[in-house]
């Protein structure tokens, strides 16, 4: 015999009440960033006891990072899907398949490099962990590539990876700050428009072709 639930809303699962406070945690830290973001501000959100966010993170901090490895865990995934479909591509065409999953993961979830950049620039204990985490193994990923494309070309182009290291932060930074950007160019409110920009002034400035 089935047993029957009880009357009310479901239970949350410890996985669902993790993901809640992570989804609130990354939506305050992007708009008003970390040091004014409280407890019991991401508790509240979440909808949460303030107390679930020592216990299962940590605290602030803590929850911080896991965002971060997180945010680093799905790119790896993204990047790792583009290139299994890019199996038969040139080189080069892989290098550009990496590159437009990075900017769809973007563009998909811009509270990610508002989040990031909020914290690169601070010598602190956050943006080591961004470093380690997530911007070194990334610029490590896109720099193979490069790597690998460049040396089919003719003329390969110089400053490999500063290109890359540009591009990475470039695409962050504008997709973080659109809205801005959207007041001096009025065709970035469009996303096809802004999705075809960025390819055209971040993607092809890194391996032009010959």
């Amino acid at each position: 015999m089935a047993q029957r639930r009880g009357r009310g809303r479901p239970r949350q699962t410890e996985q669902d009440t993790s993901q809640a406070l992570s989804r609130a945690a990354l939506l305050r830290f992007a708009a008003q960033g970390y040091e004014a973001t409280s407890l019991r501000e991401i508790a509240a959100d979440a909808n949460v006891d303030v107390a679930l966010i020592s216990y299962r993170f940590g605290g602030k901090a803590g929850l911080w990072k896991s965002i971060v490895s997180d945010a680093a865990s799905d790119l790896r995934d993204a990047l790792a899907h583009a290139l299994s479909n890019a199996e038969a591509e040139t080189d080069a065409e892989r290098l550009r398949y990496s590159m437009k999953a990075f900017l769809a993961y973007l563009l998909a979830r811009p509270e990610v490099p508002r989040l990031l950049l909020r914290d690169i620039t601070v010598d602190t204990d956050r943006s080591r962990w961004l470093l380690d985490e997530l911007t070194t193994p990334l610029h490590r990923h896109f720099f193979e590539l490069a790597q690998s494309a460049a040396g089919s070309v003719a003329n390969p182009p110089s400053h490999m990876q500063f290109r890359i290291a540009n591009f990475i932060y470039s695409a962050a930074s504008t997709v973080a700050r659109r809205e801005r950007l959207a007041r001096l160019v009025e065709s970035l409110a469009d996303d096809a428009a802004f999705e075809e920009a960025l390819v055209t002034t971040l993607i092809d400035g890194v391996l032009p072709d010959d």
